[in-house]
């Protein structure tokens, strides 16, 4: 049975989604920071779903996932009430002694620096305890514009993207959104 994650139905249905561009941009940066050509390695350095079967709680559906190597690494959450959305949560996956060189200072103070923004440490074996997790939700005015002042770049996400994207257990190629990531990957080549 194919993942419903990775058909083109669920493709068309992320795209009507109002907050569709701005996924598409996150994804895009994500990727072109990670590889020197994401195109050459979709599918087997990293996945791409839409709308993926997932443990989702009442009230919440995750729009996207981002694996690179075997780790989730970007996604988005949409929270609903009597089927009007009412919040997102974008939650990013970077490297730890990467985020904190260049903000110059650790983790823990970065809390104190962001107060609106999550930082949680990764217990993933891939990942090499150096990664860690940042989310903030759209309805906390002004998380957006601390998330988007953090050095989320090649500085940071490429280190972490390194040492995922060849371990053995890396994403499922069946797990893979063609649809989705062609869209990711056109927009990338049309920002070059």
């Amino acid at each position: 049975m194919s993942d419903p994650g990775t058909s083109e139905g669920s493709f068309e249905r992320l795209r009507q989604d109002p907050f569709f561009d701005v996924v598409v941009d996150l994804v895009a940066g994500y990727l072109a920071t990670a590889f020197t050509d994401p195109d050459s390695v979709a599918g087997e350095k990293w996945t791409l779903t839409c709308l993926p079967a997932h443990n989702d709680k009442a009230g919440m559906t995750r729009l996207f996932s981002l694996r690179v190597g075997p780790l989730e690494v970007l996604y988005i959450d949409q929270y609903t009430e009597n089927g009007e959305t009412v919040d997102y949560r974008t939650v990013m996956v970077t490297s730890t002694s990467a985020l904190t060189r260049e903000l110059g200072c650790p983790l823990d103070d970065l809390l104190l620096r962001y107060p609106l923004l999550r930082f949680r440490p990764v217990e993933d074996a891939a990942a090499g305890g150096d990664a860690v997790a940042i989310d903030w939700f759209l309805s906390d005015d002004g998380a957006d514009d601390q998330f988007f002042t953090l050095p989320l770049d090649e500085s940071t996400i490429a280190p972490l993207a390194e040492r995922l994207a060849d371990k053995e257990l890396g994403p499922n190629p069946r797990s893979h959104n063609r649809w989705f990531a062609q869209y990711v990957l056109d927009a990338i080549e049309d920002d070059d």
